[in-house]
């Protein structure tokens, strides 16, 4: 594979037989960037629930994150959660897709942006800026619909996972964005900072245990990183809270919220508190919509127990 920008792959992986299953599936997928919006948005929902019944290990994570943090709702309810879940994830390709190939004006047309004041004001004070957000779908498409000045923004990846996927996405990822610095390149992240470039960052999901801390999510433990304090610090970089959300009649809001103050904090658990906090607020305006099949609360100390055992 061709490595673009940061070394991330854009080219198809055509070598390995293995891949050649999935690269049907990205075809098929490809081709639903030239469709009407609603046709496109109804197939991701079939592919979701396709999803939902094969994917039986990531099914049984989301359902019981589901359980964690929603202890309030009914088993019917999280069931429903949970086929909405899957159907959010089905159009999440599609908008991979729609990141990918669709041109500029359907991406104007469909993507309202809130807020958009706070970016510019951020972006005025000279030291770059953190665009802090978690993981939901529609994020590479909505992010096309920014106007950004140079050198513009620049997006965090985390390297690995299959090929043919990584190939989506990055390719989705590149459209937006005017490079792209692997999570572990702080020195890189540093530099585009001091560049005046907006970084594109989701704080919500650890890697690293050596450097997390436990803070609540809806109410549950969960290990949470600490490296956005520190690359604050160190950058003077403010940071803008950034969320998308797909509404019902199938168009996207992007919000962009005041910078935040006072951060960071006295503390990595109190800054890991009030990210967390942050968004768990986005979380609950569309539950379905933020990514379950992530194993949000493993890798936690004793006497704390794995809920994925």
């Amino acid at each position: 594979m061709r490595p673009d920008r940061a070394g991330i792959a854009v080219a198809l992986p055509l070598n390995n037989p293995s891949n050649w299953p999935a690269l049907l599936v990205l075809a098929l997928i490809r081709m639903t960037a030239a469709l009407p919006h609603r046709l496109r948005l109804a197939i991701g929902r079939a592919a979701g629930g396709l999803a939902l019944r094969v994917m039986r290990k990531r099914r049984a994570i989301a359902l019981r994150n589901l359980q964690l943090c929603f202890p309030e709702w009914t088993d019917t309810q999280r069931r429903a959660a949970l086929k909405a879940h899957f159907e959010s994830l089905g159009m999440g390709l599609v908008e991979l897709a729609m990141s990918a190939w669709c041109p500029d004006q359907q991406v104007r047309d469909l993507v309202e942006i809130d807020g958009a004041e706070h970016l510019a004001d951020a972006v005025r004070q000279g030291y770059g800026v953190i665009a802090l957000s978690g993981h939901f779908p529609a994020l590479e498409f909505t992010a096309r619909a920014l106007d950004l000045p140079p050198p513009g923004l620049v997006a965090v990846y985390r390297p690995g996972g299959n090929a043919v996927f990584a190939y989506l996405v990055n390719r989705a990822r590149l459209r937006p964005t005017s490079d792209t610095l692997s999570k572990y390149d702080v020195r890189g992240m540093v530099k585009a900072l001091r560049s005046g470039a907006v970084l594109w960052y989701a704080g919500d999901q650890m890697t690293d245990a050596k450097s997390a801390v436990l803070a609540p999510f809806f109410g549950e433990p969960a290990m949470t990183g600490t490296a956005l304090g520190r690359l604050t610090r160190i950058s003077g970089a403010p940071v803008v809270p950034w969320f998308t959300r797909r509404l019902s009649d199938g168009r996207y809001r992007v919000e962009l919220l005041p910078a935040l103050e006072n951060f960071p904090g006295e503390s990595p658990q109190d800054d890991a508190k009030r990210l967390n906090a942050l968004i768990e607020r986005h979380v609950r305006k569309a539950p379905e919509q933020y990514y379950w099949i992530h194993r949000r609360f493993k890798r936690r100390p004793a006497p704390l127990t794995d809920p994925y055992d």
